[in-house]
This record gives structure tokens, sequence and C-alpha cells, in this order.
């Protein structure tokens, strides 16, 4: 396989972090997200334990205030230090200008001091909509050695990217990808649609096998993580769910 899989969880699942972490590794996912009220040591021992790593920090939302906003980075990147995480996924919800794009740079430096890098997540929902505006918040953060793109299936099919957009993201740009699946919508809230209705890759409407051909005959070899947030799948057992998202997820990029 030229990617690693790694499992991004639903944050109502009624689970330990040992349990998480087994559960991730007995389905087969070699990276687990972590939020950050589980990043402490005893996460980081269960995740040495079991030969996982922490793939991404959940979360920094960047908002108005700039001083809260960098107190919570410097909050967050305690917790990569104590879970070695790779990356601290990133949500704008203000839009990138003079006085947003200084707090940018400023949250990946810090960050960087804690070894992860910022993950810049784009979505229908926030001020960052598409590749291209969250290549522009990569750019603001200092580039490629402080920050990516976070490209989740879902915001993609359903958001402002394009294909040609795809094909074209710089490689070294990307952070990872999340991967899902959804039906169609069946209400207007698409904020409802997107955290109740996915479903396992395969199981929707998106064209995912063109989306991961995409990246794949480019030569990408990242990470991708599964992100299915239902209200229905999070009453699974969690080892279940990981095993089905993993073999769901799997046969798209062997």
């Amino acid at each position: 396989m030229r990617v690693e899989l790694g499992l991004t969880p639903d944050s109502r699942w009624g689970i330990d972090t040992a349990g998480l972490v087994a559960a991730a590794r007995g389905a087969g996912f070699s990276a687990l997200g972590i939020s950050a009220p589980r990043a402490d040591a005893a996460c980081a021992a269960a995740l040495a334990a079991g030969g996982v790593r922490c793939h991404e920090l959940l979360a920094l939302m960047v908002g108005a205030d700039a001083e809260a906003t960098e107190r919570r980075a410097g909050e967050l990147a305690a917790a990569a230090v104590a879970v070695r995480a790779s990356w601290v996924l990133t949500v704008l919800r203000v839009p990138l200008d003079g006085r947003t794009a200084p707090v940018i740079e400023r949250c990946a430096q810090i960050f960087a001091v804690a070894g992860a890098r910022m993950a810049v997540e784009f979505s229908p929902f926030g001020s960052v909509t598409s590749i291209p505006a969250a290549l522009e918040v990569v750019a603001a953060a200092g580039g490629p050695a402080r920050a990516g793109v976070l490209i989740d299936t879902w915001h993609f099919f359903r958001g402002d990217s394009t294909w040609r957009d795809l094909e074209r993201v710089p490689l070294d740009q990307i952070a990872y990808v999340q991967f899902d699946d959804a039906p169609l919508p069946v209400t207007e809230d698409m904020f409802t649609e997107t955290t109740n209705r996915r479903v396992f890759p395969g199981e929707g409407t998106f064209e995912l096998e063109r989306f991961a051909e995409t990246l794949l005959r480019r030569r990408w070899a990242g990470l991708v993580s599964v992100e299915v947030l239902s209200a229905e799948l999070c009453e699974l057992p969690v080892t279940r769910f990981a095993e089905s998202a993993y073999e769901a997820t799997a046969r798209y990029w062997h």
C-alpha cells in the first residue's frame, strides 16, 4: 500500500484511550487522531504500547480573538509534545487577512517548536472553503515546513474545490486526507449532514475511486485517515466500527 491508514475518532464514542488504541491497532490502523483532552502521559503510554502513532491532534479554531487563539495554540503544543503529534488540525472561523495572517504564522511557529505542523482544514462552513484558499493559509503559516492542507473528502465533494484543484495541489503541501462517504442529503442543514450522516467509503455517492486514483497517479504517498461521523454508526462497538472502516478504505489505496 502506498499510503498509511489512520483513524479519526468520533468524539461521541464512549471508550477510554487504551480501548481506542486497541481498536485502531486491531483493525489494522497504524495512526490515530487524538483529541486534546486525551493527550497526556497515559495516552502516550497507550499509543506506545499499542504501536500506534498520533498523526493528528484535534483541534485549533482560529477566531477573532488573537490572544485567545494563540493561548489555545500553546495548550495544543504542549499536548502535541505529550503524544508526539505530527499535525494539529486547524480550522479558520475568520477570513485570512492582514490581521489574521500574523496570528496563523505565530500559531504555526508555536506548533513547530513542539515538533508538529498545522493541518489547515477547508470546509463549506468556514472562511476557508477550498483547496486554493487553504493553500493561501499554508503560505501565511510559513509554507510546507510549517503547514499543509487537510483534504476531507466530504468537504471536497460538498464544497468549492474542483478536480483541477486536486490535480494541481502541490503534493508536499498536503498534510493528509480524511476519507469518508455520504448519501444524498435529506436536509438543507449541511452541518447536520456532515456530522451525523456520513457512511463508510463505498456506501455513498462520492467518486472516491477517482479521488484516490487522482492522488495515486500523481505518486502521492501520504496518510489517509478515516473520519466517518454518523449518529447511527457511532452506536456500533468501536472495535467493529474500526474493522469496518479499515476494510472499506484499504481497497481504494492499494
